[in-house]
C-alpha cells in the first residue's frame, strides 16, 4: 500500500474516526483504525462494535492495500505535521511509513483481516434529511435519556412513526423529552438508538453540515453522505409506553421568562441538597418563589416574576432536570403547565412548538 494525501484532509478523517475507537476493550484491534487504499479512494474506518464510521477521501494511490494502525498514535503524529502532502506506505515488515518533508515515522500495525467486518445491506429504503434537522431533534431529547446502565432500554432515544412524522422520545423515568420532526424516516414502527451512538452521530453531523440519507436494517441504523458511511447498532428491547404519562392540558399554566428563570434556578441550585437536587417552587399570583435547603450548609431563595393569576401551587422538583429542560427550549418565553399535585409538569416553549418536556415532581 502506498498513497499520497493532503495532511489536512487526512487529519480531518482521523479527527472524526479516532473518537469512536474503543480504548479499553479486551480486543486490541478495536483501538485501531483501518486504512484501505483502493480505486483512487482512501477509506478510514473505526468501530467499537456499537458504532461504525467510514470516512471517504479521494487521493493519489500508487499501490493498493490495507492495514490497521493504532488510532491514537497516528492521530498524534498527523496532528503535529505541517500542511501539505504526506505519503503513507505499508512496508514488508508490517509497519506503515509516514513521510512529510524531513519528518519520517514508522508505526506498527495489525493485519487488516483481523478487523471486524461490517457493511450495509444492499437494499435499504432511505430518506434524506438535512443534518441540522436531525441535530435539532437529538438536541431536544437526548439529555433526558438515562445514564443508568442497568436500565438499558432507557439508555437511548426512541424513534417512531407518528401521524406522518418522525417522533423522538427520551426518558430516564423521572423526566421525559419529546420532539416531532417533519421528515418521515423509513421506520416500520419504532426503533431504539443508544445514547452514546447518538452523541457520536451528532458530533459528526455538526462538522459535515450536509444532507444525510438514513435507513434501517434489522439491527442497525444506517446513515450516508458523500463523505461518510455510518452504522449505529439498535437497542434490542421494549420501550415504556410513554403515552401513559402524557397528561392532558392542565388548568394552571404559568408563563415565565426563560433567561431570568434559568438564572434564578442556577443560583438556588448552589445550596440544593446534593443527594436529590430538590428545590421548592412556590407559585403565587405574579411570581414564583424558589427555595433550597442544604442540611449542612444553609438555605437559598429567589423570586421570578410570572404571568399567573390562579391559585397557589407548591411543588418540589429536581433543579438539574429543570435547568436541562429549559436549556433545550429556544424561545425566550416558557410555559409551565400543572394538571394537579403529583402530576408531571409540562415545560414547553411559548408559543407552543413541536417539542416539550415533562418533569415529575418529588415528594414534599
Amino acid at each position: 500500500m502506498l498513497f499520497e494525501i493532503a495532511r489536512d484532509m487526512f487529519f480531518e478523517g482521523l479527527s472524526k474516526t479516532v473518537p469512536i475507537t474503543e480504548k479499553r476493550s479486551t480486543l486490541p484491534i478495536l483501538s485501531h483504525i483501518l486504512l484501505n487504499a483502493s480505486n483512487s479512494s482512501l477509506l478510514i474506518t473505526a468501530t467499537d462494535l456499537e458504532v461504525g464510521l467510514q470516512m471517504m477521501y479521494t487521493c493519489s494511490i500508487s499501490k493498493e492495500g490495507m492495514i490497521t494502525v493504532p488510532a491514537k498514535k497516528i492521530f498524534e503524529i498527523v496532528r503535529e505535521l505541517p500542511s501539505g502532502d504526506l505519503t503513507v506506505e505499508l512496508q514488508e515488515n508490517g509497519r506503515i511509513k509516514i513521510s512529510s518533508g524531513r519528518s519520517v515515522f514508522e508505526l506498527a500495525g495489525m493485519d487488516a483481516s483481523e478487523y471486524p467486518v461490517w457493511q450495509a445491506a444492499e437494499e435499504v429504503e432511505t430518506a434524506t434529511i438535512p443534518s441540522a434537522d436531525l441535530i435539532y431533534l437529538i438536541d431536544k431529547t437526548l439529555f433526558a435519556s438515562s445514564n443508568d446502565d442497568s436500565r438499558f432500554n432507557l439508555n437511548g432515544v426512541l424513534f417512531e412513526r407518528n401521524e406522518g412524522k418522525t417522533r423522538l422520545v427520551a426518558t430516564d423515568g423521572h423526566r421525559l423529552a419529546l420532539a416531532d420532526g417533519e421528515v418521515l424516516l423509513p421506520i416500520e414502527s419504532k426503533v431504539l438508538i443508544p445514547k452514546k451512538s447518538l452523541m457520536e452521530l451528532k458530533r459528526l453531523l455538526e462538522s459535515v453540515k450536509e444532507d444525510v440519507s438514513i435507513g434501517f436494517e434489522p439491527k442497525n441504523m444506517v446513515l450516508k453522505t458523500d463523505k461518510f458511511f455510518m452504522t449505529l447498532r439498535l437497542i434490542e428491547g421494549d420501550y415504556p409506553d410513554y403515552r401513559k404519562v402524557l397528561p392532558p392540558p392542565g388548568e394552571k399554566k404559568i408563563t415565565v421568562p426563560k433567561t431570568s428563570f434559568l438564572h434564578s434556578l442556577r443560583r438556588v441550585a448552589v445550596l440544593a441538597a446534593e443527594r436529590n437536587k430538590g428545590i421548592v417552587l412556590d407559585v403565587q399570583p405574579g411570581r414564583i418563589e424558589l427555595s433550597a435547603t442544604h442540611p449542612d450548609l444553609g438555605t437559598a431563595s429567589d423570586v421570578v416574576e410570572t404571568e399567573y393569576s390562579g391559585d397557589p401551587i407548591t411543588v418540589v422538583v429536581n433543579v438539574a432536570y429543570l435547568i436541562e429542560a429549559l436549556g433545550a427550549i429556544d424561545s425566550e418565553q416558557v410555559s409551565l403547565n400543572f394538571l394537579q399535585e403529583g402530576a408531571p409538569i409540562v415545560i414547553s416553549p411559548e408559543p407552543v412548538a413541536s417539542y416539550f418536556n415533562l418533569v415529575m415532581p418529588m415528594r414534599k
